[in-house]
């Protein structure tokens, strides 16, 4: 069957989407698939599985931000260019964040009519909306810390936000971007003096931001594939919380699956992921983010429709636990878009 593989893209997460791709394209190759790799910001240029695309090293610091536009007439016709000259039986997109995971890719493929991996437009656009997310969240009972958003007119108001951070969720709060993922943008702010530095890094990205609350707790990541709940993943940073520096610096950050958890609060856990996944309305493969309490309580941070699938990365971790390699994963991803099933979202 030919595959063709879209990653890179526009978004601050591009270096991490090409890495994910070199790795998922390596994978269907395995399960013996014919692989194509097509990046939409380098139109014209085609990959196959064996030829990388990735720099060598993702990098430890976070990448520049990037405002997400809309798509430009150039790169959809070179996304039409690569439909027509590939003419892939499915598409398996790996875009994190930007145009290419809230939905306006997903459109664009309904659009044209190929089959795609992942959810579908609907549930990638509430999912990447963390507020719209989360008002789903809480009316399906996905537990959620307390928050509320900063509007595009009060960005700049430093003073608003302060008060409200104090009379709402108060110190320590978590600011961070209403769209975006890998923890870029995300600041930790234990003061009213920090609040305006962290609207600032907010700002680049977009002219909205999610205040929360701070919840202490181990970071959780739950996969869900085709409806089921894979063995969770506790993330043990050596040291401060798992930003982008932590996450992709070799040895900066443990990795237990099946996270050390008792069963009652494991299956919780993933009951929660599974009832998040499908409110939102995913099929596919989905990853749900979680902290656990020291008494057992757990919040819902949020869910990625199109997370990391670099050899290292969570979901990988999750399937190998569950006796499942990575070609198989891709398989079962894979006869998931054929069935059309994510389309329900």
């Amino acid at each position: 069957m030919k595959v063709l593989v879209l990653c890179g893209g526009e978004s601050a997460e591009r270096i991490v989407s090409l890495a994910s791709g070199d790795s998922v394209a390596l994978w269907l190759a395995e399960a013996g698939h014919d692989v194509w790799k097509y990046d939409p910001e380098a139109a014209g240029k085609y990959f196959r599985a064996d030829e990388t695309m990735a720099p060598e090293a993702i990098g430890t610091a976070a990448p520049a931000p990037v405002a997400h536009g809309e798509y430009s007439p150039q790169t959809v016709r070179g996304l039409m260019d690569a439909f027509d000259r590939i003419r892939p039986d499915v598409v398996f997109p790996i875009l994190h964040g930007g145009r290419g995971e809230d939905g306006t890719l997903q459109s664009l493929l309904d659009w044209v009519g190929l089959p795609y991996t992942g959810p579908g437009a609907l549930a990638c656009a509430l999912a990447m909306n963390k507020h719209h997310a989360r008002l789903v969240f809480e009316a399906e009972d996905v537990p959620i810390t307390k928050g509320f958003v900063v509007p595009y007119e009060k960005m700049m108001d430093a003073s608003f936000v302060r008060e409200k951070i104090q009379k709402t969720v108060g110190f320590p709060a978590v600011i961070k971007p209403l769209n975006g993922g890998s923890t870029v943008g995300l600041t930790k702010v234990f003061s009213a003096n920090e609040v305006a530095p962290a609207l600032t890094a907010v700002s680049v990205l977009g002219d909205q931001a999610l205040v929360e609350a701070h919840f202490e707790g181990r970071e959780i990541a739950a996969t869900v594939v085709a409806g089921a709940a894979y063995p969770l993943v506790e993330i043990k940073p050596k040291e401060g919380f798992y930003d982008y520096t932590n996450k992709y610096t070799s040895g900066r950050t443990d990795y237990i699956c099946p996270a050390e958890i008792s069963p009652d609060v494991t299956r919780r856990i993933q009951e929660s992921a599974v009832t998040a996944f499908r409110s939102l309305g995913c099929a596919g493969f989905s990853r749900v983010d979680f902290l656990l309490g020291m008494k057992g309580d757990f919040v819902c941070l949020e869910l990625n429709t199109l997370p990391g699938m670099t050899k290292n990365s969570l979901v990988p971790k999750a399937a190998r636990a569950r006796g499942e390699q990575p070609p198989e994963l891709m398989q079962k991803i894979i006869e998931c878009a054929l069935s059309g099933i994510q389309r329900a979202g």
